[in-house]
């Protein structure tokens, strides 16, 4: 079996016995392997639900997390995309996801494993979305804390930054008062 059918069958093997419901599609586009997933637990996201894919290539996979249509419809009908991009580059240039075991540290110590980033699609929807390329030959050395890093801590983060992002889109806050809850609620910073 080659090393992505080895990748996708062990991550497929991780979401069963986490019961994450998944669904298998081969991608229309470009004929890619993919898993999709909707995370219903975050609850300050809009419609309180985060989605994801995980597309297998020859090499790697890329895991992307993103917010609902609701999200997109928000985004795309802002008058305050320009200060959205400028949070989008504080917030990847200051916010490093950490990957955790769930357990305060019994499995493994919390570490930075990658460095995903946050934009926003070019397609036309206005998806806001977290993407990290990950190569299977790493995903080998680490699967156990590679998944728990795409399936709980990006949707986490995903989840801190919505009052930031969709506070800003929706002008109730400016973009110092989004960068501050940013250094509050993900960074940790008073």
């Amino acid at each position: 079996m080659s090393q992505k059918m080895n990748v996708k069958s062990a991550f497929t093997t991780y979401l069963k016995q986490h019961f994450i419901k998944f669904h298998e599609v081969v991608d229309v586009y470009d004929n890619t392997d993919r898993i999709t997933m909707v995370f219903g637990n975050c609850i300050r996201c809009p419609d309180k639900l985060t989605e994801a894919s995980i597309y297998f290539y020859k090499d790697c996979m890329e895991f992307r997390v993103y917010y609902s249509v609701t999200g997109a419809k928000w985004c795309a009908s802002s008058t305050h995309q320009s200060e959205f991009f400028r949070l989008l580059n504080y917030i990847n240039a200051k916010v490093w996801p950490c990957g955790s075991d769930g357990v305060g540290g019994a499995l493994y110590n919390s570490i930075h494993l990658y460095a995903p980033r946050l934009y926003m699609t070019e397609d036309g929807c206005h998806d806001i979305t977290m993407t990290v390329i990950i190569p299977y030959d790493f995903y080998e050395v680490a699967p156990l804390q590679t998944e728990d890093f795409l399936i709980a801590s990006l949707p986490e983060v995903l989840d801190a930054l919505r009052p930031a992002i969709f506070l800003l889109l929706l002008g109730k806050i400016d973009l110092n008062q989004a960068k501050r809850i940013v250094d509050r609620d993900v960074l940790g910073e008073e």
